[in-house]
């Protein structure tokens, strides 16, 4: 979609796809697209490079094909990945950290919307949500 999205807030937003459970590319791709409502999609070439880092910091792991199966999932083609003990955890601080800033920056976005477009356009873009 031509859209950016910082680093960090694409590691979570990786992390907490992983929390629903055994996933692999195009699920994370899927799910960041749920999450954003559609109005993001990261590409592959953002989504495994970043996923073989989090596997090398031991915050998610891939899945061997038996580990799949026991799961009950498709195995074949997939490479399944999980978010392992110590990725939850970074998960679960970051989102007790960054919840405050989060909503301050939201609220930081908000009054730049209503400067540049008005109140009235603000309140009129807020009544959809």
């Amino acid at each position: 979609m031509g859209k950016k999205i910082p680093g960090k807030v694409l590691r979570f937003m990786v992390l907490e796809a992983c929390e629903e459970g055994p996933t692999y590319g195009y699920e994370i791709v899927s799910r960041i697209e749920d999450i954003t409502e559609g109005h993001w999609s990261p590409s592959y070439g953002t989504i495994y490079p970043l996923i073989q880092r989090l596997e090398e910091e031991g915050l998610v792991k891939s899945l061997s094909d038996e580990e799949a199966e026991e799961e009950g999932l498709e195995t074949g083609d997939r490479k399944y990945f999980a978010i392992t003990d110590e990725g939850s955890e970074k998960l679960e601080e970051a989102s007790k950290e960054k919840k405050g800033k989060f909503e301050d920056l939201i609220k930081g976005y908000l009054k730049v919307y209503e400067h540049v477009h008005g109140q009235n356009d603000l309140e009129e873009f807020l009544g959809d949500y």
